[in-house]
């Protein structure tokens, strides 16, 4: 396995991760449309191994932070603040490390 591998790898698992904290805090709270927003970030970027790729799905969940429907405009209390805050943090560094490999 290659060092960019392993390190698109790191990143991808990290932001799995955080979807599933999301995806536990929507549950908690019952809130359906971050429950699909985590399950459609999972469809996003498992299996992902290439820096390009890795870019690309990151770029693109990033949009979720632009407001409309599955927006993180609005979260309601710690542990949700919590959950977007990861995974913000987490796809900035996937986008970062996707720019950094390619």
């Amino acid at each position: 396995m290659s060092r960019n591998q392993h390190n698109v790898e790191v990143f991808r698992d990290e932001i799995i991760a955080a979807a599933a904290e999301l995806r536990a805090v929507a549950r908690a709270e019952q809130d359906k449309q971050r429950i699909e927003v985590a399950d459609w970030l999972d469809e996003q970027f498992i299996g992902i191994s290439d820096p390009r790729d890795l870019h690309e799905a990151t770029r693109n969940a990033l949009t979720l932070y632009q407001g409309g429907m599955g927006s993180f405009q609005d979260v309601g209390n710690g542990a949700s603040s919590h959950a977007v805050s990861r995974l913000r943090s987490a796809l900035v560094s996937g986008l970062d490390a996707g720019v950094r490999d390619s």
